[in-house]
């Protein structure tokens, strides 16, 4: 997933790559030789204590991101992290806290809501009151169960 935002973040004139890090230091290493990212670090601690830059994209398995977006928040660093923001409800009042705290902005990558098998099934849960779709393994499980309703889509 860190491939895509770096080769979108490369093409846009208005962002420069500064850091990169990752607990292998070696795969970081080549990353940063691919993307022209001068600076590498083996966590986000070093990271933020180490560099200055405005905003961080966070792309780590999903039971990290929790801490890392309120390390990055107590920072002041602007956010943009892979859903879901944690994995419990206790990470996600913690980190409505510290972006609340912080003033910072901070946004959940949903990509997967222009894919077409995701933007196809949004558009039929919205035509049909009785239908709520749940997203595995990007198949659709259609279930004619009343549970969250139309406006929930």
């Amino acid at each position: 997933m860190g491939l895509t935002h770096a080769f979108l973040y490369k093409e846009h004139p208005e962002v420069e790559l500064v850091g990169i890090c990752d607990q292998n230091v070696e795969r970081a290493e080549k990353f940063a030789d691919e993307f022209s990212i001068p600076r590498v670090f083996p966590d986000h601690r070093t990271m933020l204590d180490g560099l200055d830059f405005d905003a961080v994209s966070i792309v780590t398995p999903d039971f990290a991101h929790g801490a890392i977006v309120v390390d990055c928040a107590n920072t002041r660093k602007d956010i943009l992290v892979e859903k879901p923001n944690a994995t419990t409800r206790e990470s996600l009042i913690r980190i409505s806290e510290v972006v609340s705290e912080n003033n910072v902005r901070i946004m959940t990558d949903l990509h997967n809501r222009w894919s077409p098998p995701f933007a196809g099934a949004k558009r039929f849960c919205l035509l049909t009151d009785n239908v709520v779709f749940t997203a595995t393994s990007g198949f659709f499980l259609l279930s004619a169960k009343r549970i969250l309703g139309p406006s929930r889509c």
